[in-house]
């Protein structure tokens, strides 16, 4: 279905079109010669295009000693050196031209043996890009090169210099210990053009470990293009890499590195190491639990907490209102981005690397058309799900290597078609090759072989997205980041402090969102911060750096809850606990409960802002604050409901009723009575606390599909209960002709622990079978205290 009319008339009507050239079908399989020796052949018509030639490094996975690596992507080989790398041009009319020759290193180069990542300005007349000059660098996967630094030259090849420096020489690290070695070496890399003209990159200047494979953690940092005013505007305890520009919003979205491997422990029992592991000169206590933290994933509360993934968020070029660009509920695969480009539009054609740690295997993906929000993904090019069909099935298996050809790294262009980068086989001998927008008839470009010709960008004007406010550049004289976090005793503060507001942690998106469904209204008693920052841990050793419990905040029955005072700058994460005695972790997930209270990456904010939120599960973020915060105390409770039915022809599936599905998903799951029961069957939602209702929502089973359902709720009631036994009613209301998009039953506010659908004339089948059913309640309330 990629390539047929469906998928096509999808992205017409997203502005994506095929291309306007003819082009021969033969070509799709094709590899070409090196264009210096090829025959002469029609060239594809392009706008010019800024890339890297680079060599090809061994060793592309840690599972398997054959393949090669992909130069450039994710912790294994963003900074590995790939020389000699050249930055070349190639023009509308098919010529070549080099601007940087990493094999010929002299003073007017600024003696750059390797070269990646150019971003283009919005007036087409500089190029930004990180470069290696010569020297002793460390060539093993996953190393700190310490080297790599941004240049800019222009379009014309003129004016190349340096805009970021060696200039930390003079800081004191005395404060990680001997862990100081490790963290004094710091790369630049992944620049980006802001729309107001200065750069936003990635780098590893913030010293900190990421908690996997004892790789540097990165950051994003924006400096202008003279070099001036560099700054940090992300705290990441893993990764951030990787920053584009969403053309359709002015935002910036990146890869960011999600990942906690402390989980949540409804036991606050203590657990430590006694001494502390001997590890490379750390100064710390150790622990394996401790103020309901443990480093057992198989014993955490919630079975969907271990989380290790590259994911898109979005920013503004402060650092402020940090949330997820995209993603459906915890699906780590589905959720897979780091980088690639955006139409004008905001569509993005993302890279997948299936790999998804990104530290232990460069490449071997493909690319996914995206589109912000909770929506699945297109596939476009190259491997683009974890298909399982290893290239080397055993001894050793080739872990996240697939059988089937790579893409990677998309340059939407203005008419349509897109450039990637494409290889054959596991030695990732990638070349520039143009695609229509739905991934059909690939032609060559150009591609040298023995070399990887990756991350195009289009070398022309082009028009800039919108410039949106910017604290740091928009007041002077307005403090940086710091460029160290606290140390280990505190203060934490020392960047001062922000306003963390979340108006209901109980709140619930939409039916048919894909986002995870909240913990059960009444279940949060307290929330705790933590502060997770780098202190003398020498590598990704869970058992040091314990987090540091900073405070609790009571949670009001409504679920509101605010911390006015939680320090700015640092890696943060928090955590739901229930009330005494057992002060248990909430779950979360709805009728089939598997996730928990609990942030299974970190959180951050900069210093004087307020981070507002509703909800506190996974994809919380990318719900609508509402603008009225009192209106934010209801929402749909029902996911947190216990149910119950008159029959079912599946008990299992009861919970279909409060699983917010409705439209996704397959019909099997919404609730059914039993076969031959039609009128009078009911179903009933029991809250743990009083709720006051506004509304209830009643969905009527889509009609036709794989049940070829027929069933029409003529006539239902809907009942209030002060009880939760359900026998003291205190409100009672009728709707008719239920709809599938929802029929919104209204009460006069009334509190309530109990609700009871009647369905009182009903007609059709599901499957054949005459029987009642529905599809979903919705129970828009507020939580008042027990």
């Amino acid at each position: 279905m990629r390539n047929g009319i469906h998928f096509r008339n999808r992205l017409l009507l997203l502005g994506v079109t095929s291309s306007i050239f003819a082009i021969e079908a033969a070509a799709q399989t094709q590899r070409p010669l090196p264009l210096e020796s090829a025959q002469p052949v029609e060239q594809p018509r392009v706008p010019a295009l800024v890339f890297v030639s680079r060599q090809i490094p061994d060793r592309g996975t840690v599972y398997w000693d054959v393949p090669n690596a992909m130069p450039g992507v994710g912790p294994y080989s963003r900074v590995r050196p790939a020389e000699p790398g050249k930055l070349l041009v190639r023009e509308s009319t098919g010529r070549i031209r080099t601007l940087i020759d990493g094999a010929s290193p002299r003073a007017e180069s600024l003696f750059l043996i390797d070269v990646n990542g150019p971003a283009v300005s919005y007036d087409g007349k500089t190029i930004v890009f990180a470069g290696l000059p010569q020297g002793d660098w460390n060539d093993e996967p996953g190393a700190s090169v310490g080297g790599w630094r941004l240049y800019a030259i222009g379009a014309d090849g003129r004016n190349l210099r340096q805009v970021t420096f060696s200039d930390r020489g003079g800081m004191d690290y005395s404060q990680f210990g001997a862990t100081a070695n490790i963290l004094r070496s710091y790369d630049d890399f992944d620049p980006c053009f802001l729309p107001d003209g200065r750069i936003v990159f990635a780098s590893t200047r913030y010293p900190v470990i990421a908690q996997y494979s004892g790789q540097r953690g990165s950051n994003l940092y924006v400096v202008n293009l003279d070099g001036f005013r560099l700054h940090r505007i992300t705290s990441e305890r893993n990764g951030a890499d990787r920053p584009l520009i969403d053309p359709s919003t002015g935002k910036i979205v990146y890869a960011r590195w999600w990942r906690n491997y402390r989980f949540p422990l409804d036991s606050m029992q203590t657990v430590e190491i006694t001494p502390p592991p001997e590890a490379y000169g750390y100064e710390g206590r150790s622990y394996t639990q401790h103020q309901g933290l443990t480093v057992d994933a198989g014993a955490a509360a919630g079975v969907a907490t271990d989380r290790n993934a590259w994911q898109a968020a979005r920013i503004l070029s402060d650092g402020s209102e940090l949330a997820m660009w995209g993603g459906i509920e915890r699906n780590q695969d589905d959720n897979a981005v780091y980088g690639g480009g955006f139409t004008f539009g905001g569509v993005f054609y993302a890279n997948y690397f299936p790999m998804l740690n990104m530290s232990e295997a460069a490449g071997f993906g493909g690319i996914r058309f995206r589109f912000h929000g909770q929506h699945d993904w297109l596939p476009i090019a190259g491997i683009t799900y974890p298909t399982l069909d290893y290239v080397h099935p055993s001894n050793p298996t080739s872990f996240g290597v697939y059988n089937g050809n790579y893409a990677g790294e998309a340059e939407p262009l203005p008419d349509g078609r897109v450039v990637i980068s494409w290889a054959a086989d596991v030695m990732q001998d990638y070349g520039l090759y143009i695609l229509d927008g739905d991934g059909a008839n690939r032609v060559p470009l150009y591609d040298r072989l023995g070399t990887s010709e990756l991350r195009a960008r289009v070398l022309a004007p082009r028009q800039r997205p919108p410039v949106l406010p910017d604290v740091y550049r928009d007041d002077p004289e307005r403090p940086f980041p710091s460029e160290l976090p606290p140390t280990a005793n505190g203060p934490y503060d020392i960047d001062g402090t922000f306003v963390f507001d979340c108006l209901n942690v109980y709140a619930n998106a939409p039916v048919d969102s894909r986002i995870t469904s909240a913990p059960a209204v009444g279940s949060a008693a307290t929330i705790r911060f933590f502060i997770d920052h780098q202190r003398t841990n020498p590598g990704s050793f869970p058992v040091n750096d314990w987090p540091i419990l900073l405070g609790e905040r009571t949670i009001s029955p409504a679920g509101e809850v605010t911390e006015p005072a939680a320090p700015a700058n640092v890696s943060l994460f928090e955590q739901l606990r229930g009330s005494a005695p057992d002060f248990r972790v909430p779950h979360t997930g709805g009728p089939y409960a598997d996730g928990a209270g609990h942030v299974t990456g970190m959180n951050f904010a900069p210093a004087g802002v307020v981070a507002r939120c509703v909800g506190c599960h996974a994809g919380h973020s990318a719900m609508v604050d509402p603008a009225d915060r009192t209106e934010a105390r209801f929402s749909n409770l029902a996911p947190g409901a216990h149910v119950s039915a008159s029959s079912a022809r599946d008990p299992n599936y009861i919970g279909g009723l409060i699983d917010r599905r409705v439209a996704l998903g397959e019909q099997w799951r919404y609730w059914n009575s039993a076969p031959g029961q039609q009128d009078g069957e009911w179903a009933l939602l029991v809250f743990d606390v009083p709720v006051t209702v506004r509304s209830v929502v009643l969905y009527n089973p889509r009609f036709g599909d794989e049940a070829n359902s027929t069933i029409q709720v003529h006539q239902a009631t809907v009942m209030l209960y002060a009880d939760a036994a359900g026998t003291n009613e205190v409100a009672r209301a009728f709707a008719n002709e239920i709809e599938p998009f929802g029929t919104a039953v209204p009460f006069v506010e009334t509190q309530a622990r109990a609700v009871r659908v009647r369905l009182d004339d009903v007609s059709g089948a599901f499957y054949g079978i005459q029987l009642a059913s529905l599809a979903e309640i919705e129970v828009i309330a507020r939580g008042e205290a027990p």
